[in-house]
């Protein structure tokens, strides 16, 4: 059957495969449109509601939607908060990635990566905003597909300018590198506090110095 309807569709007229095209292609922007509606809807008001948890009802009437728009692009609450928390590093690497391109050294790149994680919890907004979509997976009985793989997608970044510095394993590095700053970010999410100016400058200074080093001597 499947290679019946491959040549029919062979013999489609082209006219024909062009409005076809345009209907998926239209179908397929509408959908993404309904997504992004309701997963903007879900951290306006899991932001307004905390710490309580929000209601499937509300997101969908706040997206200004249906219940059954919203069961068709996700199967539950703790899908939709994976799909919020997902786009939002996905958002956060593009804009470490255009505040990186304006530094030409290895070492402007490595502070602007810092400066750029550690805004998400200096900046009220963005600090409430992470910590409650956090806070809800952390409820969820299970555990966050790929957040490993999600956050190594930040770190990754940081692989060009430990590669011009000279480093052997700027991979490991970079790693480490995330691992040291997330671990700082996360100690000031819980407590809802913020890292001072000195904490701050440790931190970016510790992270320059790994550039600094150069090659790492060979064991």
């Amino acid at each position: 059957m499947s290679d019946t309807a491959g040549v029919e569709w062979e013999g489609t007229p082209a006219s024909v495969r062009a409005a076809v095209d345009r209907a998926l292609n239209r179908h397929q922007r509408d959908a993404l449109v309904e997504v992004e509606q309701i997963l903007d809807a879900a951290l306006r008001v899991a932001v307004r509601v905390a710490p309580a948890d929000p209601k499937v009802a509300d997101i969908v009437a706040e997206a200004g939607t249906s219940n059954q728009t919203f069961y068709r692009y996700f199967a539950g609450k703790n899908e939709l908060m994976h799909a919020v928390l997902e786009r939002g590093i996905v958002i956060l690497r593009s804009y470490l990635r255009h505040q990186m391109s304006k530094k030409s050294d290895p070492a402007g790149q490595m502070t602007a990566w810092v400066d750029g994680m550690i805004a998400q919890i200096t900046r009220p907004a963005l600090a409430q905003q992470g910590s409650t979509v956090n806070r809800l997976l952390a409820r969820a009985s299970d555990s966050v597909p790929g957040r490993a793989t999600l956050d190594q997608q930040l770190g990754q970044l940081l692989v060009p300018p430990l590669t011009a510095a000279g480093r052997p394993r700027p991979d490991l590095d970079a790693r480490l590198i995330q691992d040291a700053v997330l671990g700082t970010m996360q100690r000031h999410v819980e407590p809802c506090t913020v890292p001072t100016e000195d904490e701050q400058r440790h931190l970016i200074d510790f992270c320059v110095s790994i550039l600094q080093a150069g090659p790492a001597a060979a064991h």
